[in-house]
């Protein structure tokens, strides 16, 4: 079946697709992903996306957003999504989709009074994405193929959310892979030519000189044979040695690792990985350049540099599609980017403290995120009043209250 091809409307239609010009060994995700650069980095963009709450907040006259837990909508955003997946997997398996296929897609499900029921993961290659013609009107419209779960024929954008990598034409993304094919493939070659090279337990070609006798071919094949029992480490001896006559001569033609800078080469994969993952390599535990405050610098580039857009792209995305139109000026729903400090306590407690210290913050509001109870008094909020002017603190009060 065609994309759009129902036979009820006599309307033009036109299809698009990404173009695909990676080589044939990155076409599946599975191969890259060996890849231990490109693991991590996918893995660490994605986990940290996942972690993250999912909040639905309120918005009232005066701007302030105000927490709301009680609604159906609360649950399916940050606790379960569709009744296969959790909040954490749902996020993890869009955030991978993004980075290794350009696209991630999650239909919305609703009920006859348009409230929605859940959020279905729809993998990236059974979606076409496609412009309709109606009423001599462009319209970008989506088609599921091939998927178990019962969909319509037809899915209109406020139905499906849709989150891209980088696009050129804003209507499909581009794969990370596909913008590194060049890197990929040079990185892939290293680790097999290193895979290689200790496989054939450091040995390397050469050829083999024969002084002044012609050999015949059942000569030459015997010389294979030995040579092969002797030297080869899955076929026969690892790191044997061969005993050759006195007019026979080995002459080495392959280029040591050393000579060829594999390591060096290896190391450099890694970097070029990372800059188009816009990951620090520090991240992906290259420590070769690094130091504490190298360490401490490259979390907050993390934040602002990777994580922040993306944060931005999804909470865009699922405002403007799960919330209805006369819902979006006061519901909003907001990724709780405080929860990248629970693991990291000192810099929790210097973040409430200085909240507390200026008055943005209760007690109880505080003891409510670190998961302790209320107290008593807790709901005022205080600021320090020890600074005072020079002329204040040189005023004497007497026993009457007169200065």
């Amino acid at each position: 079946m065609g994309f759009f091809s129902r036979k009820k409307k006599k309307e033009e239609r036109s299809t698009l697709s990404a173009t695909s010009f990676y080589p044939s060994w990155l076409e599946s995700t599975s191969t890259p992903m060996l890849l231990s650069t490109v693991y991590r980095c996918v893995d660490l963009i994605s986990d940290s996306i996942a972690v993250l709450p999912l909040e639905t907040y309120k918005i009232d006259p005066e701007g302030f957003k105000v927490p709301v837990r009680d609604e159906d909508l609360y649950e399916i955003l940050n606790l379960e999504p569709n009744e296969d997946m959790t909040r954490y997997v749902f996020f993890k398996t869009m955030m991978a989709s993004v980075l290794l296929k350009g696209n991630a897609y999650a239909f919305i499900e609703r009920d006859k009074q348009n409230k929605v029921q859940q959020l279905i993961y729809i993998p990236a290659d059974k979606v076409q994405v496609g412009q309709a013609t109606i009423n001599g009107i462009k319209r970008k419209r989506y088609q599921v193929l091939d998927f178990d779960y019962p969909l319509p024929e037809v899915i209109h954008p406020r139905d499906m959310i849709h989150v891209m990598n980088f696009s050129y034409d804003g209507v499909i993304g581009v794969s990370t892979l596909t913008h590194a094919a060049n890197t990929m493939t040079v990185a892939n070659n290293s680790e097999s030519h290193a895979a290689g090279f200790f496989r054939s337990g450091g040995n390397i070609g050469g050829i083999l000189k024969v002084e002044g006798v012609r050999m015949t071919k059942e000569q030459k094949e015997q010389n294979y044979r030995e040579w092969e029992s002797r030297t080869n480490p899955i076929t026969g001896k690892p790191n044997g040695i061969v005993i050759l006559e006195g007019n026979q001569t080995y002459q080495p033609i392959a280029v040591n690792p050393k000579d060829s800078q594999l390591l060096e080469s290896r190391q450099f994969n890694v970097i070029e990985i990372c800059r188009f993952f816009s990951v620090s390599p520090v991240k992906v535990f290259d420590l070769s350049k690094s130091s504490y405050s190298t360490i401490e610098a490259t979390q907050l580039e993390f934040l602002n540099d990777t994580l922040l857009p993306v944060i931005t792209k999804f909470e865009l995305e699922i405002n403007r599609k799960v919330f209805l139109r006369n819902e979006r000026r006061n519901m909003k729903a907001e990724f709780n980017t405080s929860a990248l400090l629970r693991a990291d306590k000192a810099s929790q407690s210097a973040y409430w403290n200085t909240m507390f210290q200026i008055g943005a913050a209760s007690p109880n509001e505080i003891r409510r995120e670190i998961n302790l109870g209320k107290v008593d008094g807790g709901d005022k909020t205080f600021v320090q009043v020890n600074v005072q002017t020079l002329e204040s603190a040189t005023k004497v009060i007497t026993q009457d209250g007169t200065e």
